[in-house]
């Protein structure tokens, strides 16, 4: 049974055993970073850093009309889709990482992480869904990710987030 799985696992195609591994890795981080959260009881003193709130913004700004037009733009697939595809995945990879360094209510990673974790994950199975000609289901983990963007963008406005202090003080 050993060599049946070995054998089918060497078959997948490699850009779905980059998709499971990125997957895997994102799993163990989580874990390793909720089992640290458990062991340490000490109040946090950590402070987020300024450098990561502008990247943040700057990502994320342009990232909410350019992921917009992609979606509902009657044109699919063409050029002017792939490039703006492409920049709309790096930007929302830029600010998935980044916001694990944004903790200011907590100071620690909080709920409304697992929008970034489930950005790094859905993002390269979007990419394959296309790839592969499952537009259909590309079509709606890309919608899932952008109304993910809108749902995390509105929680950030919660009083005592850092998108809340840079705001309203």
């Amino acid at each position: 049974m050993t060599s049946i799985a070995r054998t089918n696992f060497a078959t997948l195609r490699p850009h779905f055993r980059r998709v499971l591994l990125t997957v895997l890795m994102i799993a163990g981080v989580t874990g390793l970073a909720v089992l640290i959260r458990l062991l340490w009881d000490a109040p946090s003193t950590y402070r987020t850093p300024a450098w990561a709130i502008w990247v943040h913004l700057a990502t994320v700004i342009p990232a909410l009309p350019l992921g917009a037009w992609l979606l509902w733009r009657p044109v699919k697939g063409d050029a002017a889709h792939r490039i703006g595809g492409r920049i709309w995945v790096l930007l929302m990879i830029v600010t998935a990482i980044d916001s694990f360094w944004i903790r200011t209510l907590t100071g620690t990673i909080g709920p409304i992480h697992i929008f970034s974790i489930l950005v790094l994950v859905q993002l390269p199975r979007a990419i394959l869904f296309a790839k592969s000609g499952q537009v259909e289901r590309h079509v709606k983990t890309m919608r899932g990710v952008y109304f993910g963007l809108l749902a995390a963008g509105f929680f950030s406005l919660a009083p005592g987030r850092a998108l809340w202090m840079l705001l309203f003080g």
